[in-house]
């Protein structure tokens, strides 16, 4: 053969090889160009649309993504061909942390708690912020008395859910309730003064028994109580609400540390001082648009501006069938008929929206200090009273400055209901 010849061999073989090739690379390219196109698809579409199910229907984001959405949905019941579907999709995709979520959620349905927590707690190091592994491990780890990790999942759980802890406070409450988990809930609780606090709301806010309450919460949590952003306030202001004066009133006075003698007093703090106690049984006081009353050295200050009606200061009592004398001094001021300013007691029952008139006295200044009196009488059926102290505003705004001090309010002798 020629070297001619030898040649044209080799270019017709080099030319073959290089048609293999190319075709080799298209076809590359389009499954390249088709894989691509469906991890864009997938990220751009939801799981659920009929474009992903007609042209991806086995991605494994688009498996585990439809099944992780089921598992919720069908309250974790999934049938045999979408678990097959799982676990080829985890083979694919051994670092989504969803498929270890479904899997372990299934293994727990089996009966394998340990299989099962082992997988999970692969999966939540795959991704420390999958909630629903987050929620099935803290419940296993409170049912095995694992508390430290409950403790550490519990933590985690709420930084994770932020702002939405309140459904996991909730979850947590009721657990509480449950003699089998009741114990694990408070040793975990005991370990995060913050989480104890929302649970401890979530508690103050449904119908659990007050002892019950105050039997779960810490030493901390019970001195915490006193705070107006934590769970004492809410628990009475709950007892209020439904009518339930007298147990209200006993679960203040155990909140704010008040003696026996300062709870039997007919009015809380009638001396105008600062005290730690907090309304409803201690004084309201307003400083808005329409004034302000402010406790100063055992006087009650007040600047009413007159241009709207309204309360300044306010306090429910809890006063027993009977007759009663109420007096104040009002110290030197400035009032003129125009604007009004009157104590006033009402009866407040939970049927009633409207409290029933029991008392009205008008304060007046005037160049001296002097005394203003009634007489009061607090009817059967009347088991909690509205104490206001109210600024009336006339046609024109007329503004009153007057200080009141020396308040009493004591039974008379010999009275009858």
């Amino acid at each position: 053969m020629s070297r001619k010849s030898g040649r044209s061999g080799q270019r017709t073989a080099l030319s073959v090889r290089g048609v293999a090739s190319a075709a080799v690379l298209a076809v590359a390219g389009v499954s390249l160009g088709w894989l691509s196109f469906k991890s864009a698809m997938v990220a751009t579409l939801p799981v659920s649309s009929s474009e992903i199910a007609r042209f991806a229907p086995e991605y494994p984001d688009v498996v585990l993504g439809r099944t992780a959405t089921r598992l919720v949905a069908q309250h974790g019941i999934l049938d045999a061909q979408t678990l097959d579907a799982v676990r080829r999709a985890a083979a694919t995709a051994p670092l989504d942390a969803r498929a270890y979520l479904i899997l372990g959620h299934q293994q727990l349905l089996d009966n394998a708690p340990d299989r099962a927590v082992a997988t999970l707690e692969a999966g939540q190091r795959l991704d420390p912020r999958q909630r629903l592994i987050h929620l099935l491990l803290l419940d296993r780890y409170l049912r095995t008395a694992r508390y430290a990790d409950a403790a550490t999942q519990f933590s985690v759980l709420a930084r994770v859910l932020g702002a939405t802890q309140a459904p996991i406070a909730t979850a947590m409450a009721q657990m509480t309730m449950a003699p089998e988990t009741r114990d694990a809930v408070r040793r975990t609780l005991n370990t995060d003064p913050v989480l104890e606090r929302a649970v401890l709301i979530a508690l103050a806010k449904s119908d659990t028994a007050p002892d019950a309450i105050f039997a779960l919460a810490s030493p901390a949590a019970r001195a915490d109580a006193a705070n107006a952003e934590s769970w004492g306030p809410v628990l009475v202001n709950r007892l209020v609400e439904h009518g339930q004066y007298t147990a209200a009133r006993s679960v203040w006075q155990r909140i704010y540390g008040l003696s026996s003698a300062q709870a039997a007093m007919p009015i809380t703090n009638a001396g105008f001082r600062a005290t730690k106690a907090a309304p409803p049984f201690d004084w309201m006081l307003t400083a808005s648009s329409l004034g302000a009353a402010d406790l100063r050295g055992g006087s009650l200050a007040i600047e009413y501006y007159g241009r709207d009606s309204g309360d300044l200061a306010r306090q429910l009592l809890v006063l027993q069938p009977g007759r009663y004398r109420f007096g104040v001094t009002v110290d030197p001021g400035k009032t003129d008929a125009t604007a009004k300013l009157y104590w006033s007691l009402a009866c407040k029952t939970a049927a009633s929206d409207k409290p029933d008139p029991l008392m009205t006295l008008p304060v007046t200044a005037t160049a001296k200090p002097h005394r203003i009196a009634a007489d009061i009488m607090v009817p059967a059926h009347c088991p909690t009273q509205i104490l206001t102290l109210r600024g009336e505003a006339g046609e024109f705004p007329s503004p009153l400055s007057v200080t009141l001090r020396d308040l009493d309010l004591r039974p008379v002798p010999d009275s009858k209901p």
